[in-house]
């Protein structure tokens, strides 16, 4: 990599050598991603190395002639004054913002960011306390349009793949029945996950449009703090209302950050598209950015519009946050609730402005990359709700839009406290999943014929394998074999009861204590069941997931039900190791070493002690669970 920078003479000497280079050509670096700004590289190490010796005005005039140096400005938090930023005009036409970051005189980080004249980003690099570079960014372009974000090392060579910036839609059919427009800071449609749930004209054309940059491609990115470093907000909220509600037609905006009065045509081109609840997990302090939104809504009250209260930790019926605390008909406002029935921590609440309170903490999204990840906030309770709205429409579509807000304000409970106007709704994706029960379609399979021993006690559950969920009859039968191997130094014999294939909608497919509901109350409900799953939901993710008495106390359904997941490590182990759970009807884990109780499955882990084989034949027999 290139550094340290240090202060010696060896950095004096790359520096001269960096600044008379700056106006030729030079190498073209990561040439196969389109990369040709080998100068502005070494315009940008020449300055993280000025910033790294609090240089003068003077060093930059001598180190660039020509240079026009805007005054430095004090970075501050409070009376705390923690750095500094500085913007030079160079005379190649370029300008650089240089930023060095040493609260109490300590260096912690210089960052560097080049522009063209026309103030279009070009690159940041960045380097920590050392003055080694660490991380680089550029954007290509094309035709004048940022086509891609490149990832680069200390080197200037690429770590990752390209990042598209406004790629065009993939080709796609309209698949879904309920029409929800998703305002935020776009989505990245080229995931599957989205991309099969968008709204499209009969051509195929997605219905969405970008708002902020005015053009038909509205991709994610929300480029307010750095145009290098885009936050992605949209994909995440989006994949938790098509997760929830899979018969959604997303119709994703960007909203028009740059002129909010922009609102007032979003709402008038979603209103054309057939689009029913509008979804906006977004806000601000500013009443005037919202006119343009109020005045549309009002205007179209055939949709509801499903707001999200905001995470400030405060009470906004004293301290607006909008369009929140507007006073709008048509409009639902909600909060994140934590498990004791409060708001949750930061989230806002207020008892006039926001109506409802929804689990919105430790759900599971997927990112702009692709990814499961961990989410909290009131974006992701609005984004329920939404969902929620999306189910309720499915199964009545006639619903007017005040109709279905009050029947989803009729679903809430009381809630502790006066924080909201209307009360909890625990759990949305409990509620009207009519479409999820009608995806489903039971097969009997034939029970696969193993050599059994004669005598002792016989464990049965029946085998529940979820289609398309990465399980196929051949591996489910494997590693029973071999799970039911270790329990058999118990003196138990395990064997299939019966095997049912099950096909569901893909939101099914994954562990939820909602989805675990819905399907152990359909599929064969009593007895001992083991369901061969996708994913899970929860969080913190678990492989492998077992109910018995003392945890399915309110769910009686999934007493003596085992979920496992495609994914899991060791999976017959992890298998044998839920079995004793259920046998035992005990979710305690051993300390003793090479135990396959432990909390840790592993290889190593395979015995079972002379107590343990006691105590699974004694409550198995107790519950029933032996033959």
């Amino acid at each position: 990599m290139v550094g340290p920078l240090r202060h010696n003479k060896t950095t004096r000497t790359l520096r001269v050598f960096l600044g008379v280079g700056l106006l030729a050509p030079g190498l073209l670096v990561g040439s196969a991603y389109g990369v040709t700004q080998t100068a502005d590289q070494g315009l940008a190490l020449a300055l993280v190395s000025l910033g790294c010796d609090d240089a003068d005005d003077a060093s930059y005039v001598s180190e660039f002639p020509g240079v026009t140096l805007e005054p430095r400005q004090p970075l501050a938090r409070g009376e705390q004054v923690f750095g500094w930023r500085q913007t030079l005009q160079l005379p190649n036409h370029r300008r650089a913002v240089l930023e060095r970051i040493a609260p109490q005189g300590h260096l912690r980080r210089i960052s560097v960011e080049i522009r063209d004249s026309d103030s279009n980003p070009l690159l940041v690099v960045l380097a920590d306390q050392d003055c080694s570079l660490r991380e680089a960014r550029a954007i290509r372009y094309q035709d004048g349009r940022a086509e891609s974000l490149l990832l680069l090392d200390g080197e200037f060579q690429p770590r990752a793949d390209p990042v598209p910036m406004n790629p065009p839609f993939p080709a796609g059919k309209d698949s879904g029945q309920v029409a929800v427009a998703l305002v935020d800071s776009g989505v990245n449609y080229l995931l599957p996950e989205i991309s099969q749930h968008l709204a499209r004209d009969a051509q195929g054309t997605p219905l969405g449009f970008d708002f902020w940059d005015m053009d038909a491609r509205p991709f994610d990115a929300h480029p307010v703090r750095s145009e290098f470093f885009p936050q992605r907000h949209g994909t995440r909220t989006a994949s938790i209302i098509t997760r929830e509600a899979p018969q959604t037609r997303l119709v994703p905006y960007r909203y028009p950050r740059p002129d909010m009065q922009r609102m007032e045509d979003l709402i008038t081109h979603a209103a054309a598209a057939g689009v029913r609840v509008v979804n906006m997990s977004l806000g601000s302090n500013r009443e005037s950015q919202w006119t343009a939104f109020e005045y549309a809504a009002l205007r179209h009250p055939e949709l509801l519009f499903v707001v999200s209260a905001g995470n400030n930790s405060r009470n906004i019926d004293l301290e607006p946050v909008y369009p929140a605390v507007l006073p709008l008909e048509n409009m639902l406002v909600v909060s994140s609730v934590a498990s004791d029935g409060y708001p949750a921590e930061g989230a806002n609440w207020g008892k006039e402005s926001v109506d409802l309170l929804v689990p919105g903490e430790h759900i599971a999204a997927l990112n702009f990359l692709g990814e499961t990840v961990e989410v909290s906030g009131s974006s992701y309770a609005a984004a329920r709700v939404t969902a929620l709205a999306a189910r309720i429409l499915l199964r009545t579509p006639d619903l007017t839009a005040a109709e279905l807000r009050d029947e989803i304000l009729s679903l809430a409970q009381p809630a502790p406290g006066n924080f909201v106007r209307h009360g909890l709704i625990a759990e949305p994706s409990d509620l009207v999943r009519q479409g999820d029960l009608q995806s489903l379609a039971i097969h009997s399979r034939s029970v696969w014929q193993d050599d059994y021993p004669d005598g002792g006690d016989v464990f049965m559950p029946t085998f529940v394998i979820l289609g398309d969920s990465g399980w196929e009859m051949g591996r489910v039968r494997e590693i029973t074999q071999e799970a039911a191997a270790l329990i058999r130094a118990c003196g138990i014999t395990v064997r299939p009861a019966g095997v049912l294939e099950v096909e569901a909608n893909p939101s099914l497919r994954d562990f939820s204590r909602s989805n675990a509901k819905l399907l152990a109350g359909k599929v064969m409900p009593g007895g001992s069941r083991v369901f061969f799953i996708r994913d899970t939901l929860d969080r913190p993710a678990y492989d492998a997931v077992t109910f018995g008495t003392g945890n399915s106390r309110r769910n009686p359904e999934l007493r003596f039900t085992v979920w496992i997941t495609a994914l899991t490590r060791d999976p017959h182990i992890a298998l044998a190791h839920e079995l004793v759970h259920v046998l035992l009807d005990d979710g305690a884990h051993s300390a003793l070493p090479d135990n396959l109780m432990r909390a840790d499955t592993a290889p190593g882990n395979l015995l079972l002690t002379p107590e343990q084989c006691t105590g699974m034949r004694d409550n198995a027999r107790k519950n029933g669970l032996l033959h």
